[in-house]
């Protein structure tokens, strides 16, 4: 099994409006896909996002002018903890994969990864995440259908996600 490809980074940022516009204006990045975790799934999640109780996170997926993601996260607060996802910064890359089950089953029978959620499924993509055995974080993201007009039309789908569904955080 290999992975297709680099998938996206993942970035912590204090104003979830701003950032989508700041990454627009100075990189041409489009705003195509936006989600949330409450309250619940974040403590479901615990071992992966290490944040206190109560915590929800809104998140979206920039895409570039010809390619390339962007994941932003914004938190429901701050906490001074090592590590955290809620402080701004990068903290995980991603790759894509295909068949993210097998991979799960592949990455759990080594002793040298870490495993931090089982597969989950979010707009019609399924991933998971690990650390590596340096402690690096590590999502795999099978994006299904949703593969090739990424990235084969990244530039079309930006230019019509900015006029339509996500226009208001453009103005």
């Amino acid at each position: 099994m290999k992975a297709r490809g680099f998938n996206h980074v993942g970035i912590t940022v204090k104003d979830f409006n701003k950032a989508v516009r700041w990454y627009r204006d100075v990189f041409g990045f489009s705003l195509i896909s936006k989600g949330g975790l409450d309250a619940e799934r974040m403590s479901r999640m615990k071992k992966l996002y290490n944040l206190p109780d109560g915590m929800s996170v809104r998140f979206g997926f920039l895409l570039g002018p010809r390619g390339g993601l962007i994941e932003i996260f914004e938190f429901s607060e701050t906490a001074p903890f090592e590590h955290c996802w809620n402080r701004p910064g990068t903290h995980h890359f991603t790759l894509d994969v295909k068949n993210i089950g097998k991979w799960y089953k592949k990455l759990s029978e080594r002793s040298d990864v870490e495993i931090l959620n089982e597969p989950q499924r979010d707009d019609g993509a399924d991933w998971f995440f690990f650390r590596d055995p340096d402690g690096n974080l590590i999502e795999l993201m099978d994006l299904h259908a949703n593969y090739f007009p990424i990235k084969y039309m990244s530039r079309l789908i930006g230019f019509f996600m900015r006029k339509g569904k996500f226009k208001d955080y453009y103005k």
